[in-house]
């Protein structure tokens, strides 16, 4: 009920009971029949739109949560210095099942050590790199050593790609080369992602870019 039409309904019945405890006979409680009924149904109305708003607020908190399900940031960062670095080996070490990589860039024997560390302990690692950047400094001959699988990618142009699937639920990805440059210098980006569907959707481009790679 609106405030005003509740306060008028209150003067009414004070007015009401006024009169009788004054013994007044000149009240005649019919006259705000009429009134009372249209305050009652204009609280009825007013109930029923303030349950429909609940419901609505609810829905969209169900949407809300299962959005949250669906995808959670789980992080953002910048470089030079900004964390990408210590936040990539973190989630290598939390690896559990598999951890797919499609990278430009990697010359940091950081998270190279991190990898090994991860297919040592029985977690499978694929990496497929971009084979103009397979210089001395790069981190493919090191891993291939370790008995970890790696590849060439062979697309003609460039592999711009930096993704890393962790355990098929988290991506990994951004500007970010594995780089001492990118950590250092550069101006660049990641974001951490925890979601179903964004998952299927790199794994699935891994595999496509997997199967077309040589080793």
């Amino acid at each position: 009920m609106g405030r005003s039409a509740l306060k008028y309904l209150i003067v009414i019945l004070i007015g009401v009971a006024l009169g009788y405890a004054l013994g007044s006979s000149s009240i005649d409680v019919s006259e705000y029949e009429d009134k009372i009924r249209a305050l009652k149904a204009e609280t009825s109305d007013l109930q029923s739109k303030l349950e429909q708003a609940y419901s609505e607020i609810k829905s969209l908190q169900n949407q809300i949560s299962n959005l949250n399900r669906q995808l959670r940031i789980l992080g953002i960062y910048f470089s030079p210095r900004g964390g990408c670095e210590d936040e990539i080996i973190h989630w290598i070490d939390q690896a559990n099942k598999s951890i797919h990589i499609l990278i430009y860039s990697f010359t940091l024997d950081s998270i190279g050590d991190a990898l090994i560390r991860a297919h040592k302990r029985g977690v499978e690692v694929k990496v497929v790199f971009e084979e103009d950047q397979i210089t001395r400094y790069s981190e493919y001959q090191r891993l291939k050593a370790a008995g970890i699988e790696v590849r060439n990618d062979t697309n003609p142009r460039l592999m711009h790609d930096k993704v890393m699937i962790i355990d098929g639920i988290i991506v990994i990805t951004g500007s970010y080369n594995y780089s001492r440059s990118a950590e250092e210098y550069n101006n660049e980006n990641l974001i951490v992602i925890l979601s179903d569907r964004v998952v299927s959707i790199y794994e699935e481009e891994f595999q496509k870019i997997w199967r077309q790679s040589r080793g």
